[in-house]
């Protein structure tokens, strides 16, 4: 008997009758008597209720997917369409927003050139990685009225010229390609040259200012513009003057010129078809 005591077989019945006594103990202190059969009955069914609800759930959502799939098909393609007329609608007013952007700033150029005739915005549609000289192609041509040599701004400053031209594109040359000529003068008018670049000095997307008068009274910081011609019209900003420095013939001087525009940011260019004083054409 004394083994029976410490046996694990009594240890498993003073635990039921612990646990019997604490439903009973619960049952009488907040239901009464009468409610004890009913606890007993909860907690053994409770679990298989719970696990009878699950199953039932999961069988109604299966047996619903397919009795109602063409519905929910129908309903799926319709939410779709929605969803992409949404997008178009968005999209439609983002490229509204953005045409409006660049046609205030068309005005903004032509507000001080009333003698500008500008395409319509020409967004770049291609680069060329490999050009140091940061090229690109916009989506605009001679259906436009663009022809090769024309120049090509944004409401900020010069770009750079049209090299070649089809109806629906232009390739444009930026002012730091070793090709271009550019004659510039301050803001002043006190001091003038010509941008020649090197490829040293464009690889570091700068441009080169030559042919500067020994005593001229350049500094870094003054702003250089277009001093006019048959391709470029005057006045046009090209950029601020970083560097001074003589030239190897030890006659002039040589200033290098941080463009006004950020040309590997780029996204749009505003071509100038016509302006007072154009005739030549870039070959």
């Amino acid at each position: 008997m004394r083994d029976f005591f410490k046996s694990w077989k009594f240890k498993v019945i003073v635990c039921i009758f612990a646990l019997l006594v604490g439903f009973l103990s619960y049952a009488l202190i907040y239901g009464g008597a009468s409610s004890i059969p009913e606890i007993l009955l909860k907690s053994i069914v409770h679990p298989f209720s719970s696990a009878a609800n699950s199953v039932s759930a999961w069988v109604e959502g299966r047996i619903d997917a397919l009795v109602n799939a063409d519905k929910y098909k129908a309903e799926n393609e319709q939410l779709k369409i929605q969803l992409s007329q949404m997008l178009r609608q968005i999209k439609d007013v983002d490229d509204l927003q953005k045409e409006n952007e660049q046609l205030k700033k068309i005005i903004d150029i032509k507000e001080d050139n009333e003698d500008f005739k500008i395409a319509p915005p020409g967004n770049i549609i291609l680069r060329n990685a490999a050009d140091v000289f940061k090229g690109f192609t916009i989506d605009r041509g001679t259906a436009d009225g663009i022809k090769i040599g024309d120049p090509v701004v944004s409401d900020i400053g010069l770009i750079g010229v049209v090299r070649n031209v089809t109806p629906a594109f232009s390739e444009v040359m930026t002012i730091l390609s070793t090709e271009v000529n550019i004659g510039v003068m301050s803001l002043s008018g006190s001091v003038v040259g010509i941008i020649e670049n090197t490829l040293s000095v464009a690889a570091d997307q700068k441009c080169l200012m030559s042919y500067i008068e020994m005593n001229s009274d350049i500094k870094v910081g003054d702003i250089m513009i277009t001093s006019g011609g048959s391709v470029y019209p005057p006045g046009i900003i090209v950029g601020e003057v970083v560097e001074i420095f003589t030239d190897d013939n030890g006659l002039s001087l040589n200033a290098v010129i941080e463009p006004a525009v950020n040309l590997s940011a780029l996204t749009e260019g505003f071509v100038i078809i016509s302006f007072k004083g154009q005739g030549a054409v870039l070959e």
